[in-house]
């Protein structure tokens, strides 16, 4: 118990902001006080450092000031968030839309007689089976890719 009060009133005087002494005695039942006087003539001084008022608190305009910067971080914080989460969004639609076009794609070959690709003038030219197989294939692997 005295442990405790004597802990208490040395944390309360190490958080206070005046110039204080402070003396430390022990009783003859062994107990150890603290005052702000000395009672005792064996009472030994302690040297505590406080800190100066002023430099400790903040002005009402700091506080504010400290305030605003941390709202105006947690608002940046925030947009930037929310700036990512749209571009993962428009990322994942990209890659849903160009999976849906892929399987139509390679749905609307596999259905076809014939391939055909146009030519720099504009005329069909028919692809070889082995052209078709591959432009399959491609359309594969960009749904494997797309739609995962």
């Amino acid at each position: 118990m005295v442990m405790k009060t004597a802990f208490f009133v040395l944390l309360m005087f190490c958080y206070t902001n005046t110039m204080a002494e402070i003396y430390k005695w022990t009783d003859e039942q062994g107990n150890v006080h603290y005052s702000d006087k000395p009672v005792q003539d064996n009472a030994q001084q302690l040297q505590i450092k406080t800190e100066d008022s002023n430099k400790s608190r903040m002005t009402q305009q700091e506080r504010l000031e400290r305030r605003q910067r941390l709202l105006q971080a947690y608002d940046e914080d925030r947009a930037n968030k929310k700036e990512t989460e749209a571009r993962e969004q428009k990322q994942k639609e990209n890659l849903q839309r160009q999976c849906v076009v892929a399987k139509d794609r390679l749905a609307r070959y596999e259905r076809s007689r014939g391939i055909y690709d146009l030519d720099k003038d504009g005329n069909r030219v028919m692809l070889s089976d082995k052209d078709q197989q591959q432009m399959k294939e491609t359309l594969r692997q960009q749904i494997n890719q797309h739609c995962n």
